[in-house]
């Protein structure tokens, strides 16, 4: 099997590697790999993070919204989408924030998986009883919203991933044939790179790349700006547990409804982008209960090129709940 330069297509493809900033000895440790809040205003940019317990509103609403963010990101990406969902659903809506550790200046946590996030987020599901969860994520916050419809069947109702696929390693060698075994040896390969890779190195990678996370030079400007603060160690292990866990067949026995949102605006050609369309397709093919629709103008960050749009396709799947 071929597959292509992993730390070179990290900037070329979706998921886009960003610059990292190296945390010095005393960064203060994270009790927790993911934290959770409830909040019932809309986030903004300001808003505090490595917050390390749950808050809940006295407020009893039906939809339970769960906001998801992806690599060497914070929850404040999903601001905008938030504040329209709650003027959407109004008193039926109440919205759930996770913050990864290690992500976008949280703290770090030793170790941090891709398992530990996702038990994470069930036991807050659980320990705070809610059901009717619409899990929304982004990137690698939508492979973890497959995760816990396949955990938490009778709780998650539904899944929108936005730009995140079941199986991550395809994007890199062209190619749905691949399997996780194969992909192992380069995704420990891309661990070892990254526990061993200096800020500047990784600011070039970023700044090659950033193009396809986002369109504007705001938007892109956040998207660096969340990625120096990211704990690359934590980045790097996190990334080779994307690359070798495939979801595939799993979520094609999953009866929970989702809503796939890829993009393509980022690609050059329409070659390309059709190329990127038919991976993704691919990957729901044996998923009855999925739906893909792409964006063929947005980049990597929808929420941030085309909230209209992203607004209208989750406001009509969720429907009225």
């Amino acid at each position: 099997m071929k597959i292509l330069n992993v730390t070179t297509l990290f900037c070329a493809a979706l998921l886009a590697v960003n610059s990292l900033k190296i945390y010095a000895d005393e960064q203060a440790v994270a009790t927790q790999p993911v934290t959770v809040y409830e909040q019932t205003t809309p986030l903004t940019s300001a808003t505090t993070n490595n917050i390390l317990n749950a808050e809940h509103s006295n407020k009893a609403k039906e939809l339970n919204v769960l906001f998801i963010p992806g690599l060497m990101s914070n929850a404040s990406v999903w601001s905008d989408l938030s504040q329209g969902l709650s003027n959407h659903y109004e008193h039926e809506y109440r919205s759930h924030f996770a913050q990864v550790a290690g992500f976008a200046n949280n703290k770090v946590y030793p170790n941090n998986r891709l398992s530990k996030i996702t038990a994470g987020l069930v036991s807050y599901i659980e320990d705070n009883n809610l059901n009717n969860v619409i899990a929304i994520g982004h990137s690698m916050g939508g492979h973890l919203a497959y995760q816990l419809a396949l955990a938490l069947p009778d709780r998650v109702s539904k899944v929108v991933s936005v730009d995140g696929l079941p199986f991550i390693t395809p994007i890199f060698t062209r190619s749905n044939q691949v399997t996780a075994a194969q992909a192992n040896p380069y995704a420990n390969k891309l661990k070892s790179q990254y526990a061993n890779t200096d800020s500047a190195q990784l600011t070039a990678y970023t700044r090659k790349g950033v193009s396809i996370q986002a369109a504007s030079e705001l938007h892109q400007t956040k998207v660096l700006s969340m990625a120096s603060g990211s704990h690359p160690e934590t980045v790097g292990q996190l990334m080779a547990d994307l690359m070798t866990s495939d979801l595939r067949s799993a979520i094609a026995t999953s009866n929970t409804p989702i809503l796939f949102l890829g993009a393509s605006g980022g690609f050059n050609s329409d070659d390309n982008k059709e190329m990127v369309a038919r991976l993704y397709k691919e990957q729901f093919a044996e998923a009855r209960q999925a739906n893909v629709i792409m964006n063929t103008q947005s980049r990597h960050f929808i929420m941030f090129d085309d909230l209209p749009w992203l607004l209208q396709q989750t406001t009509q799947f969720i429907g009225k709940e």
